[in-house]
């Protein structure tokens, strides 16, 4: 196996060993009287009896992306590898997966409408358990709270979703209380959405709640809200200082501020994206527990669609049987899409059979966010190639694509008639695996990627050809060098992996000091407008010549197949357990290192 994710265990490692608790910060936000009860519960803190105190936002039944998979997988892998994992999530009451849940007795009541009291706010409680769960999992739900429907995100008022935020972080410590679990309390909090737990446990200590706890957080992305005064103080009770959660709540850690990958957590503090647009406002809490990336496991099985047989020719270079059976799949790709391209909602058509078998078909679909996929890159740079050479198969799914988001890419369908389809509607379990599995590539083209669905292409048999960004940078292999940013330094050495490809890697020559100035205008311009944009159009070479690569190694069988063999190998590499070992040492910061 070519073990290269193992090169980043000493970045982490470095950086656990140089943490340092900020303890000045909860001068700023408690007085001395409550800063002495914090101490005397610290003092009762025992680690070997810490029960790790899960909070996400999504789970099984409201999900919207990684995040309720890493919400299933993690606690599951905590528990199995000896951690005490309890998992806490809202009870979404509109959601329709939730409500059939109940209906069905997936989730039974615990205790119902207890009165929750913190600081200026007032709510009712009620509590249900998972019964399908292998670890203890409980729905919260709260009056007129967790509205938002099926994406538990979708607030017209943005304030609705702030609100949510912080109800939940007040619930949990409160429910815990019923439930007779009051001590040695690691609440592990996942993006800003559950990240007021860092406050509202600490009340929860002062008011006697809870006996002891402590509070850490991992951001799967850079998302942040902003928080007013009279939500402060409705549901702390003081003007605590911070414009927004994140900044309110991160200098109140009691650990590592960690993130899902290690080039992540080095972009969150340089690259112009990240410092000079959506995480500016966060960089003095950075500097003041930065943040330590902790590459994800896969989300799913490592089960090839391959036979053993073909799989282990290929390990010895004869890759004949490996593609003979590439080529099956790719047929049944070919057979969906005759059979989906006569609904209504599809846009533009491709022209391919059986017969075009040098011709590859690449495949993308997400979530449709102009902010981050870089969808539209991919659409002007396949628009270069000589009509023919290849087909795009592209699956936007979002809640407004039956509007005009999807014009831009029609336009360019239109003008691509016979090599692009647009299915903008999101397929079943069966559809989406015959079109990764039957696509020749699949293509990740992100304005940034906190951790990726890569491994997901490559354990299913596909090689990927992606933007390098946040996590992509160690899951993809690159065919061979490219332009890495300076800002990167020395974190990424791509020419050891290039002796075992996986897909293509890109990334535009541009200088680091103009790229923050051009992103601010690229992310203000509809997708129509951005080609004006300097470093938009390098970004489009840089994928058009990635692509052409891409064409070409296809056409090159054993070198393709040999792609396949190695993706299905570097896999391998990210397991939970993994994932969970240095969790692991994370939590044991905050036991050891992380008292005030």
């Amino acid at each position: 196996m070519n073990n290269h994710y193992g090169e980043y265990d000493h970045i982490f490692q470095t950086k656990i060993d140089s943490w340092v608790p900020i303890n000045r910060a909860v001068h700023d936000f408690f007085t001395q009287r409550e800063i002495d009860a914090l101490k005397r519960s610290e003092r009762t803190f025992t680690c070997a009896n810490r029960i790790v105190v899960f909070l996400s936002f999504e789970n099984q039944f409201a999900s919207l992306g990684g995040l309720a998979a890493v919400a299933h997988h993690l606690p599951l892998w905590l528990q199995k590898l000896n951690e005490k994992v309890l998992f806490f999530t809202p009870l979404h009451s509109k959601n329709t997966k939730t409500q059939d849940a109940i209906k069905n007795g997936k989730l039974v009541p615990v205790f119902s409408k207890k009165t929750l009291r913190i600081c200026n706010y007032q709510g009712n409680v009620s509590c249900y358990e998972y019964c399908g769960s292998p670890y203890k999992s409980y729905f919260l739900e709260v009056d007129e709270r967790f509205c938002a429907g099926d994406n538990p995100y979708a607030y017209e008022d943005k304030t609705e979703l702030l609100i949510d935020a912080l109800v939940f972080s007040a619930a949990v410590p409160f429910a815990l209380a019923q439930l007779g679990v009051t001590s040695n309390l690691i609440f592990h909090a996942h993006d800003w959405e559950t990240a007021p737990i860092a406050i509202t446990s600490k009340l929860a200590v002062i008011s006697n709640l809870i006996n002891s706890a402590r509070t850490l957080l991992t951001l799967h992305n850079s998302f942040d809200s902003g928080i007013s005064q009279r939500h402060k103080t409705l549901f702390f009770g003081k003007n605590i200082p911070g414009e927004t959660i994140l900044q309110c709540t991160i200098p109140l850690l009691n650990g590592p501020l960690t993130t899902v990958s290690t080039p992540f957590a080095h972009e969150l503090r340089h690259d112009p994206l990240q410092k000079g647009i959506f995480t500016d406002h966060l960089q003095r809490v950075f500097s003041m527990n930065p943040p330590i990336g902790i590459e994800n496991g896969m989300f799913g099985e490592p089960v090839p669609p391959f036979s053993k047989g073909a799989i282990k020719n290929a390990v010895t270079g004869e890759t004949d049987d490996l593609l003979s059976e590439k080529n099956e799949l790719r047929n049944r790709l070919l057979g969906e899409i005759k059979t989906i391209k006569t609904d209504p909602r599809v846009r533009g058509s491709l022209s391919i059979t059986g017969r075009n078998s040098k011709t590859p078909v690449f495949f993308m679909s997400g979530r449709l966010d102009f902010m981050q996929k870089g969808f539209d890159v991919i659409f002007n740079a396949f628009e270069k190639l000589p009509r023919g050479s290849a087909k795009l198969f592209f699956c936007p799914s979002s809640s407004h694509t039956d509007t005009r988001e999807l014009t831009f890419f029609e336009k360019i369908a239109l003008k691509c008639d016979g090599d692009i389809i647009i299915v903008p509607f999101r397929l079943s379990r069966g559809q989406y695996n015959a079109f990764l599995q039957g696509a020749s590539y699949l293509l990740m083209p992100s304005f940034y990627e906190p951790f990726g669905a890569a491994t997901e292409g490559m354990m299913n048999g596909t090689p990927v050809v992606a933007r390098g960004t946040g996590g992509l940078w160690i899951q993809v292999n690159p065919h061979d060098g490219m332009y890495v940013p300076s800002f990167y330094g020395s974190m990424l050495d791509l020419d050891k992996r290039s002796d075992f490809p996986t897909g293509f890697l890109y990334r535009e020559d541009y200088p680091d000091a103009a790229a923050q100035r051009n992103w601010r205008e690229v992310i203000d311009l509809e997708p129509s407008k951005r080609l004006k944009n300097p470093l938009y159009t390098a970004m489009v070479d840089s994928a058009f010549n990635a692509l052409k690569m891409a064409i070409t190694a296809f056409g090159t069988k054993k070198y393709y197949g040999q792609m396949i063999c190695n993706g299905l190998d570097s896999v391998n590499q990210f397991t939970w357990q993994r994932a969970v070992g240095k969790y692991k040492k994370i939590y044991d910061a905050a036991c050891f290192r992380g008292s005030l």
